[in-house]
């Protein structure tokens, strides 16, 4: 087994990737949902929400060390860790590259548990990205997106798709379409007209509370899988509500993002029991924050997580924030990122 090439206390890789706001469409990325929809598209951003990985050089073992749960765990190497509990995820991540002794991989998140932002697939993305660097191996996103799909899909013994980990990899706003054989995703980067202006206009609210979104997803897709003509109907109108939505992004016409935000999520929340929450349905309803902001939606697969929603004017921001905080949510910052950092030892990289 290969040992570090690099001796001392710092970082030989360091990899800070951002987690995702869905706008619309999301769920459309599970397969075989997006065969089942016709003209299926997930559009996203990449946002300063962050997951990091950094690997340092040890003596001896392997160990893997969270940040935000205050974890370690050793192993003879890095295929010795369980594939269960906090570091189950990346211990199936790191099975998929060579057996490393010496050397420490740590972790952390950003954003809160189940936020429904991707955290978890972004840090799956953020290890395969360190070890590759570690390595010397460089791959394409579409190749790393599948794979990554792939080992969370088994690890979760669930069906999974892929926006996470595009918007991890690319970064910026994002258009993303599923056909048989093949993903498209166009790009704005977030200092392009539609970048700037979605970022004017965006905000975010921790609900307080966390979702599961396997759990989620699996009662949306199993009537569409099952033929229900009702679930087939509101999946189709989120598909059609998010290419409104890209085409809306492209035009930089803000109201009509918002109209179709709102539009997405009046489908998603009837698609299945527990999707949306009292106190967020209590909120979109509320003539004080209709007044103010044109579409809002949950983020990722709903029940709980993060509160996205558009403001129709950038200067009603605090005002928006004020009502947020006075309904128990918690805003966060809403920036856009550009996508990866990677520094190496001995020089930065950005990817």
């Amino acid at each position: 087994m290969a040992k570090p090439k690099y001796r001392g206390g710092d970082p030989l890789v360091k990899v800070v990737v951002p987690n995702r706001v869905d706008l619309a469409g999301g769920t459309l990325d599970i397969f075989p949902l997006y065969l089942l929809v016709p003209a299926s598209m997930t559009v996203n951003a990449a946002i300063h929400v962050e997951s990091v990985v950094s690997i340092r050089p040890v003596r001896g073992t392997a160990r893997l060390v969270s940040d935000n749960f205050s974890r370690r765990s050793e192993a003879g190497d890095t295929h010795g860790f369980p594939t269960r509990g906090v570091f189950g995820l990346v211990a199936a991540a790191l099975r998929h590259f060579p057996p490393r002794t010496g050397i420490e991989l740590r972790f952390g998140n950003d954003s809160p548990v189940g936020s429904g932002m991707g955290a978890s697939s972004a840090l799956l993305i953020a290890t395969m990205l360190a070890m590759r660097c570690l390595l010397g191996r460089q791959k394409g996103w579409r190749e790393t997106a599948r794979e990554a799909m792939e080992i969370e899909a088994a690890y979760l013994r669930n069906l999974t798709g892929s926006q996470d980990h595009i918007a991890a990899l690319r970064g910026g706003v994002l258009g993303i379409r599923y056909l048989p054989g093949r993903t498209e995703a166009e790009r704005f980067p977030p200092g392009s007209p539609a970048g700037r202006k979605l970022a004017a206009h965006g905000f975010l609210a921790g609900t307080g509370k966390a979702h599961f979104s396997a759990g989620l997803n699996w009662r949306m897709i199993r009537g569409a899988i099952d033929g229900n003509p009702v679930t087939l109907r509101r999946f189709r109108g989120i598909a059609d509500a998010a290419r409104d939505a890209w085409e809306a992004v492209s035009a930089g016409e803000i109201d009509r993002l918002g109209r179709a935000v709102a539009r997405e999520w009046a489908n998603r929340r009837m698609i299945a029991r527990g999707i949306s929450t009292q106190a967020v349905d209590r909120l979109f309803s509320s003539p004080e924050f209709r007044k103010m902001v044109s579409g809002a939606k949950l983020c990722g697969a709903g029940g709980g997580g993060m509160v996205f929603g558009l403001l129709r004017d950038p200067g009603d921001r605090e005002a928006v924030e004020e009502v947020l905080r006075r309904r128990g949510f918690s805003p966060f910052p809403f920036r856009i990122s550009a996508g990866p950092r990677i520094s190496r030892a001995g020089g930065v990289g950005v990817r």
